[in-house]
């Protein structure tokens, strides 16, 4: 009698385990964190293998409009950023240089010069990032095509 007890309840523990690890995954596959780290493996996967196959990276927008663009896009940034921000550094400067007596407006424009010299620092470092990350990219192994770098 005893051996019937024992394969009874062996028999009822396998559905319990199985439908209880069932729910647990649901459980964890219902969480944000877990479906999104899902979704980006599946997106890395479904381009790293179209990324890995090239020997330069750029090479697929070269004679596009995305190499158009990107010339576009860093012709204007050099062209009317540098000057823009070069005015309002010096606009600021002269407003601080003039408000020596005044705290609040000293404040003020210490905080547009400020905004400006992190403004020129933005435009500046746009223009030199894709030259250093071209020559970081060589140095570990891979280049960019040529089409794509904009200067």
């Amino acid at each position: 009698m005893s051996t019937q007890t024992n394969e009874s309840n062996a028999s009822n523990t396998q559905p319990t385990l199985y439908t209880h690890a069932k729910r647990r995954f649901a459980d964890a596959w219902l969480t944000p964190g877990v479906r999104q780290a899902t979704q980006l493996l599946l997106i890395l996967t479904l381009f790293a293998g179209s990324a890995m196959g090239q020997t330069d990276v750029g090479n697929i927008y070269c004679d596009t409009a995305v190499e158009d663009g990107v010339d576009v896009v860093f012709g204007a940034l050099a062209g009317l950023g540098l000057p823009a921000t070069m005015v309002f550094v010096g606009r600021s400067g002269l407003s601080y240089m003039r408000a020596s007596g005044n705290p609040n407006q000293q404040n003020e424009a210490r905080r547009d010069l400020i905004l400006s010299l992190v403004g020129l620092g933005v435009v500046v470092l746009a223009i030199v990032a894709p030259e250093l990350i071209t020559k970081f990219g060589d140095n570990v192994g891979f280049g960019f095509s040529d089409c794509v770098t904009p200067f």
